[in-house]
């Protein structure tokens, strides 16, 4: 299988392409040019204040295996507080104004999921 298109990165993706265990993850809510937040979980590559740049592994409910995965850059004010989900979604209530930017260690996505 190939490897991801930028081979400068500091990402650590082996040759069979399984993520190794001291990586960090985001998931967050994020409103891109859709209508509504859409759920994204990334394996970060670099963050800044500005933006989040990593492997995108979930995309709604589109989830891609470490190989498969794009090399994406998310503006941090573009990801969705709490208050910007739909009126059907249960996290709406919980803080507000709160982000709904969370880390994630490799035990926790294992866990849980993407």
């Amino acid at each position: 299988m190939s490897s991801p298109k930028n081979k400068s990165t500091s990402v650590s993706i082996t040759k069979t392409n399984e993520v190794k265990t001291n990586e960090q993850y985001a998931k967050f809510w994020y409103k891109g040019s859709h209508s509504h937040p859409v759920r994204r979980t990334v394996l970060i590559k670099t963050m800044t204040d500005q933006f989040i740049e990593g492997y995108e592994l979930r995309e709604g409910n589109k989830v891609k295996s470490p190989n498969k995965a794009s090399l994406k850059k998310y503006c941090r004010t573009k990801i969705a507080q709490h208050k910007n989900l739909r009126l059907d979604n249960p996290l709406r209530n919980q803080n507000p104004n709160k982000s709904t930017l969370k880390m994630c260690s490799p035990t926790n996505i294992t866990n849980s999921g993407v």
